[in-house]
């Protein structure tokens, strides 16, 4: 495998919170999601959840209903009061009644699967609500207008105007275009595209992330924004050009 195919497969990992008190469902969704490549980080406790949230960058929720500290409802309205809108939250619980279903929809659940579950109808679930959080997104494009990402050939364009980038920085931007509109820690960076949280020092990822700002015109007048986000990460965020002329 090359390097270039290595990298392309840290930017490309798949990371999903699952809150679950039962150790037997942890070990069944964990193994089924790794078995497609996902990487999935378990908890058993509301607490520990959301901790877990606020220092990392998931790409899925996945939520029980009953647990010992609180409620998979509570934790949902947690989520979608402090976090992205974008990461899509499935619900995998023994509560099988349709007003169950229909609160949970309604509080803001991407889907609900009723236990005990099925292999091939959760991993379907899981994959559809992946692929539904990365619009615009094919084998071996990316579009986010005005930018094109070529994934084959590594290739980052404005307007058809290719933008020269190191190995480093175009895996960076791949990943803040993929994650447009989520707040993304150092320490998910640091991991993801140099492989480590060790003996990195968090310049280096901010000396980055500004030569990116720099070399795409990451701007409003473009229709992005790139910020930081203090003792946290950062975010690269569409900007309405509507409004912004308003």
């Amino acid at each position: 495998m090359t390097v270039f195919a290595k990298l392309s497969q840290r930017t490309c990992i798949v990371l999903i919170g699952l809150l679950e008190d039962e150790q037997s469902q942890i070990d069944l969704i964990s193994q089924w999601a790794e078995e497609i490549g996902y990487t999935v980080h378990a908890y058993t406790s509301g607490a520990e959840f959301r901790q877990s949230v606020l220092n990392n960058t998931y790409d899925l929720f996945i939520l029980d209903w009953n647990l010992p500290d609180t409620t998979g409802i509570e934790v949902l309205d947690w989520l979608r009061s402090n976090m992205d809108w974008q990461v899509p939250v499935l619900f995998i619980t023994s509560r099988d009644s349709e007003s169950d279903i229909v609160e949970a929809l309604n509080h803001g659940s991407d889907d609900y699967i009723i236990k005990p579950v099925n292999k091939d109808i959760t991993l379907a679930r899981i994959r559809a609500l992946i692929r539904r959080s990365r619009p615009g997104e094919s084998a071996s494009q990316l579009t986010f207008k005005p930018y094109n990402i070529n994934l084959d050939e590594r290739i980052i364009s404005i307007d058809d105007e290719a933008i020269k980038l190191t190995n480093k920085e175009f895996e960076l931007a791949l990943m803040l275009f993929r994650h447009s509109g989520r707040l993304i820690s150092r320490s998910y960076i640091m991991e993801q595209i140099w492989g480590t949280t060790a003996d990195l020092n968090t310049r280096t990822v901010d000396t980055h992330i500004s030569r990116i700002r720099s070399k795409l015109g990451l701007s409003p007048d473009r229709g992005w924004q790139l910020s930081s986000v203090y003792h946290h990460g950062y975010r690269l965020s569409k900007i309405d050009l509507s409004l912004a002329e308003a």
